[in-house]
């Protein structure tokens, strides 16, 4: 796992407490959220619909909690000049390997669902893309793995959206990545 402590959390600047659009009415017919609304009310009686907003937020927060290097570094894996890398660096080399300036696209699915007793209610299925422009970024790569990222500079935009319903948008500003961002175990280069 990478040293940072940078997380998409911080780079799409997600508030601590909801969205700005209702995360559980988008794309709900009306009719199918009254009855979801009936539901929830007649099984968890006295509490707020908002609080179940929050707590649905609040799960999303903690699956988009995760290092966006480790995102970055997996789309390098199949790079040919990195294989070439990975394959010098079986005799036990450590290469290092300079990247031209990029654009790396990635999108994840997180999903929250909603449960009353042992029975799914709700599954609120997201889809966030996330566009990355990285710029000096050096690898080391030892053992056929990249081990870590040297140095460089990443900005760009992300996207929340549930059915095709923009929740959330941002475009971050150039971040200073640390002088080294260590990856664990690494990342195999196939």
């Amino acid at each position: 796992m990478a040293e940072a402590t940078l997380t998409l959390n911080d780079m799409l600047a997600l508030p601590t407490t909801g969205f700005p659009q209702q995360i559980l009415t988008a794309g709900v017919p009306d009719d199918e959220l009254n009855a979801l609304k009936a539901r929830v009310s007649g099984a968890l009686k006295g509490m707020p619909w908002g609080h179940l907003e929050e707590t649905v937020c609040s799960r999303l927060s903690d699956l988009l909690n995760q290092d966006p290097m480790e995102l970055i570094s997996s789309s390098w894996e199949k790079y040919r000049v990195l294989a070439d890398a990975a394959e010098q660096s079986k005799s036990g080399e450590t290469v290092f390997v300079p990247l031209a300036e990029h654009s790396i696209t990635s999108e994840l699915h997180p999903y929250v669902e909603i449960h009353l007793g042992p029975e799914i209610i709700r599954k609120i299925e997201f889809d966030v893309t996330l566009t990355f422009q990285l710029k000096g970024l050096v690898l080391k790569i030892e053992e056929e793995k990249i081990k870590s990222v040297e140095a460089g500079s990443c900005e760009g935009s992300g996207e929340i959206q549930v059915k095709d319903i923009s929740l959330w948008k941002r475009d971050f500003k150039s971040i200073d990545l640390p002088g080294r961002v260590k990856l664990g175990s690494g990342i195999a280069v196939h």
